[in-house]
């Protein structure tokens, strides 16, 4: 068994140093060469030459597979990048309504020369889909690899997902097949379903994600899936080694025999599995569970790291592009961390209450193993995926720790329940109904928990803070060695306190000493969408948050504050209503306190919802409200601000736009999405200075910016917030006439965050 441990361990090595740093030109080369240097194995003798030339093998055979791999199984799917064809594909999933607009659906390439394509296709015409069902389209193609620019992209590779496909013109239903591949994906979307009927709407897109691992309704409440990412828990609601523990520890409680276990276990195993889509995270544990279920049957050891390297070479074997997945890297190293270091220290804090009065009993003696015991497995796993969720997502939450101790026993109680009650549920629904009340309370507890804990300031903090990560770093250090030192729990207690203590002064450095004095005008880079930030005087106004683009304007700019030392706005401003400007917005009053909003009224608008949704929500956080109709003034510190109502009415939401005028030692100007006629009204209905500033209109469309304008108010400097983008912002026109005026431009595609300070 430690053989396979050695040999998985080095051919997974292999194929993350394939896909990372070697060429695949070279790949033939780099096994070639490890195979001869196996042969050097031979001048050793006993363990020391099985484990040289098994290592160097390992290396081999994985630097050839991921070769290998690529030019028999993904090639041909790359060779389609870019061609326009007719295909016919099999559906192997439910589809799903996108952020933006239209939908999308993972299916199979059905190809004469039986080299099935897996692609993921996007269309905008709704189309009732089912996994099966076979289709036909004309569809544009691409590699998932690579992103339009050019850069890597590993999402969809990962699971084996080759292609995208953006299809033209209507889908035409085909023919179904009846195969029991699609039936796992049928049982979990009837699951799904069947949540969505017997738990509330408060708690329902929580336990489908929980139960099933269906999350893309979760993730469109931004409010409840920021608040699960900030208090270090959105874990629970990703299938993952956690689930499938509670599952077959459900099923351990209820099955004693060990025998009978594993006649009923591995079956319900692979079911879930398949339920779930087989992600690698859900494939490494349920590998890892049958390597421990068959031990004891074939009189083997139980070994953790055995079973858990054997997972990973199963996984990466099948598809060598999963070494790039990241639910793989975080479930992999917290595993590891848990089995390397949970219990060295639990043993170190249980030992320390071993002797005293207060273990004696047996009601304190269980509070404090149930206490010890989370904090044990939450510290352990932070310890490898902490650098990992750093490195991937950029950022880290502080309370995590608190957040698992106090909602992880819900949730291993819940997670078993709730797919119990909802079975129940199909055979006799009012018995389900009844029998759900207990999870659905159970479930707010999590939610409540969630969303308590995630208000806390710097609860979450970002990787792009240098001070933030050098004090991550210590701690990591710290709490990575004592473990390996056998320290006892008094030895924990001094380098604790530093942390502490390091980490208050931090803390309060950036929340009394920001930054460099003086007043600050941001424009941040959220992509294709506009987030303004200004600062004056500790007072902090915030102009939209929103965006067209990949990454959440919202969480962009909270990091941007955070980075400020800012842990609250005094005035956000929403110049209109539409998605590139306010969608963002849930995200920002999930992490901060905002103390007033500004907005148009919205009678009249199109886009009246989306202001009622903000409006509700900026009234159950206790923000006034503020409807701008006529001209707002204010004072931001040593700025004096002018907010000017909408130009013309009626007319699209566009012109429905406000625009924001700051006077003093940074005197900017705001237009939103104004087109040229209403640039000429607001020059009209407002004596406007000659500007330091300028954020130009529309992200540079040619409709926005006029000669007259830039004639009127000479800005020194324009900014253009603008990511990539279909609409060919910026337009060469706007461009031209900024030069003209001797503008100095810059833009946020090309300059990231840009900031003027005087």
């Amino acid at each position: 068994m430690r053989k396979l441990a050695v040999f998985s361990f080095f051919f997974a090595l292999a194929l993350f140093l394939s896909h990372y740093f070697l060429p695949s030109d070279w790949l033939l080369i780099a096994g070639g060469t490890a195979a001869l240097l196996s042969l050097l194995g031979l001048i050793f003798r006993g363990n020391n030459r099985q484990r040289v030339i098994i290592s160097l093998l390992a290396v081999s055979i994985g630097f050839l597979w991921s070769y290998a791999y690529t030019v028999i199984f993904a090639q041909p799917h790359f060779e389609l990048h870019e061609e326009s064809i007719e295909i016919t594909a099999v559906i192997t999933d439910y589809p799903v309504a996108r952020t933006t607009r239209g939908y999308r659906v993972d299916a199979q390439i059905l190809r004469e020369d039986a080299r099935n394509a897996n692609v993921r296709l996007f269309y905008f015409t709704e189309a009732a889909l089912q996994p099966g069902d076979i289709i036909f389209a004309n569809a544009r193609l691409r590699r998932t690899d690579i992103t339009a620019d050019g850069e890597r992209f590993d999402a969809l590779s990962s699971r084996g997902i080759f292609l995208s496909g953006y299809i033209s013109g209507d889908i035409v239903l085909k023919d179904y097949s009846d195969s029991l591949r699609y039936v796992p994906r049928r049982i979990a979307h009837s699951i799904a379903e069947q949540i969505g009927e017997i738990f509330p709407d408060d708690v329902a897109h929580f336990m489908q994600a929980l139960l099933m691992g269906r999350r893309d309704d979760l993730y469109r409440d931004t409010a409840l899936s920021a608040s699960l990412s900030a208090s270090g828990i959105i874990h629970v609601v990703s299938i993952s080694g956690m689930h499938i523990a509670f599952l077959m520890g459900f099923l351990a409680i209820v099955l004693r025999n060990e025998r009978l276990f594993a006649f009923y276990g591995i079956p319900v195993l692979l079911l879930f599995m398949a339920m779930t889509g087989f992600t690698p995270a859900v494939t490494r544990a349920g590998i890892m569970q049958m390597f421990l279920i068959f031990a004891p049957l074939v009189r083997r050891e139980r070994d953790s790291i055995t079973s858990l390297l054997a997972a990973l070479f199963f996984i990466l074997a099948s598809n060598p592009y999963s070494v790039a997945s990241v639910g793989l890297h975080l479930s992999f190293s917290a595993t590891l961390g848990i089995i390397l270091f949970s219990t060295k220290i639990n043993n170190t804090v249980t030992d320390a209450f071993r002797g005293k009065k207060v273990f004696r009993l047996k009601l304190t003696r269980g509070i404090i193993n149930y206490i010890v015991g989370g904090l044990s497995t939450t510290f352990g796993a932070l310890i490898f995926t902490l650098p990992l969720t750093a490195l991937h997502f950029g950022y880290v939450s502080l309370i995590a720790p608190l957040t698992n101790l106090l909602t992880i026993g819900v949730v291993s109680i819940i997670f078993p329940v709730g797919l119990l009650v909802t079975l129940l549920s199909f055979l006799h629904p009012a018995l389900g109904t009844i029998l759900s009340f207990p999870v659905t309370y159970a479930a707010r507890y999590i939610i409540r928990t969630a969303q308590m804990l995630a208000g806390v300031p710097y609860s979450v903090v970002y990787s792009s803070n240098i001070h933030i990560m050098l004090w991550l770093l210590y701690v990591y250090i710290m709490f990575t060695l004592l473990p390996l030192m056998k320290a006892r729990l008094r030895e924990y207690i001094k380098p604790a306190c530093i942390a502490v203590m390091l980490l208050s002064v931090i803390i309060l450095i950036f929340t009394f000493f920001p930054g460099m004095p003086g007043d600050s005008f941001s424009v941040v880079d959220v992509g294709q969408g506009l987030s303004v930030v200004v600062e004056s005087g500790g007072h902090t106004m915030v102009v939209d948050s929103g965006s067209l683009s990949r990454n959440n304007a919202g969480e962009i700019t909270h990091e941007f504050l955070m980075n400020m030392g800012k842990t609250t706005i005094d005035m956000l401003v929403l110049t209109h209503l539409h998605a590139d400007h306010v969608n963002g917005v849930e995200f920002l009053f999930s992490r901060m306190a905002i103390f007033a909003l500004a907005l148009a009224d919205p009678s009249g608008s199109d886009f009246a919802h989306v202001a009622y949704e903000i409006i509700t929500l900026a009234n159950s956080h206790g923000t006034d409200i503020i409807y701008v109709t006529e001209t707002l003034t204010f004072t931001l510190g040593e700025l004096d601000v002018f907010i000017y109502p909408p130009m013309f009415e009626g007319r699209g939401e566009n012109e429905r736009s406000l625009s924001i005028l700051t006077v003093g030692s940074i005197t900017s100007l705001i237009t939103g999405d104004m087109n040229m006629a209403s640039e000429r009204a607001l020059l009209r209905f407002a004596v406007l200075p000659k500007l330091d500033v300028l954020v130009v209109g529309h992200h540079g469309s040619r409709h926005s910016t006029s000669e007259e304008l830039l004639a009127a108010l000479s800005p020194d400097i324009a900014v253009i917030p603008v990511g990539r983008n279909s609409f060919g912002h910026p337009t060469s026109e706007v461009l031209l006439r900024l030069s003209q005026f001797g503008v100095t431009t810059f833009r946020t595609d090309l300059n990231g965050h840009v900031t003027i300070r005087r």
